[in-house]
């Protein structure tokens, strides 16, 4: 969450140093999961069936935020690039990204709820959540595409708006394939 939050900040008030911030922490959960791979893969033969499966499960999601991370480091280097090079979306854009984002915020959010307190609803949520984002990311795309092709934007801005719907959705992804894995687990 707290990356999240940073890369936001950063993008939002064209401010690099968030992103560093929370380059850190990716750095942090890059290493999180090595350990815990570590401890799965020794753990594994030595443990009961049932309590073998409950760790596989935990390398899954540990993967999954792991690639959240993978995921907000591209969305930071997009980011870096749009501040770099003053690259400016259109008021419209900037809504409908914010609207994706925040989208995605919830579905993280709902994520470390679930993790701490496992109820089935919160899976539920954050499912109906990255089902919803899928569909945005999809419109919004097309309806650049247009404003695009009608010369309210610039090609590289586009190419930049384009790449962060595309990683935004792909966090919520991420989110989403821990719930139906800890649902079908």
């Amino acid at each position: 969450m707290e990356m999240v939050n940073l890369v936001y900040k950063g993008l939002m008030e064209n401010d690099a140093h968030y992103l560093d911030r929370a380059l850190n922490k990716e750095r942090i959960m890059d290493a999180l999961e090595r350990d815990i791979t570590s401890i799965v893969v020794g753990s594994s033969k030595t443990l009961e069936c049932e309590a073998g499966k409950e760790l596989i499960l935990l390398e899954q999601t540990a993967q999954n935020i792991e690639r959240m991370g993978d995921e907000l480091r591209g969305l930071m280097e997009r980011i870096e690039i749009k501040i770099a090079e003053n690259l400016f979306f259109s008021n419209l854009g900037v809504e409908q990204y914010k609207q994706v984002f925040e989208k995605m915020k919830k579905s993280v959010e709902l994520t470390v709820e679930f993790l701490h307190n496992e109820k089935s609803e919160i899976l539920t949520g954050i499912i109906q959540n990255g089902d919803e984002i899928k569909l945005l990311v999809e419109r919004y795309r097309q309806e650049h595409l247009r404003r695009l092709a009608d010369g309210a934007c610039e090609a590289r801005a586009a190419n930049m708006y384009f790449d962060m719907l595309d990683f935004t959705g792909n966090i919520a992804r991420h989110c989403t394939n821990i719930a139906r894995t800890r649902r079908v687990g």
